[in-house]
């Protein structure tokens, strides 16, 4: 199963995409590789009442391909590597916590 099935078949079970301003849009728009493409799957994102939402969803499950919450794969990578990093620095400071009681 493709990845434009999966977010189709997302868009189909009625939850926050049902406020997306994608909502009905060519999906193979935010997954292509075309300039032109991404700057029109960017223009639904611009005023999109859950882009907010969308990026979350795209950061959580770590959603590789796409434009998501109007961020290219490259944007979100280092989103996911930031959290990942500040993550990591938790869990050192609460082992160095737990070292020193």
């Amino acid at each position: 199963m493709s990845v434009i099935d999966l977010v189709s078949r997302a868009w189909a079970d009625g939850t926050w995409e049902d406020d997306a301003a994608c909502r009905g849009g060519d999906v193979e728009l935010f997954f292509s590789i075309e300039e032109a493409d991404q700057a029109e799957a960017l223009e639904f994102c611009e005023a999109c009442p859950v882009r907010d939402r969308c990026l979350e969803t795209a950061v959580l499950n770590q959603e590789m391909y796409g434009i998501w919450g109007g961020m290219l794969e490259g944007d979100r990578r280092r989103i996911i590597r930031d959290l990942r990093r500040r993550q990591r620095e938790a869990r050192k400071a609460a082992a160095a916590r737990t070292d020193a009681a």
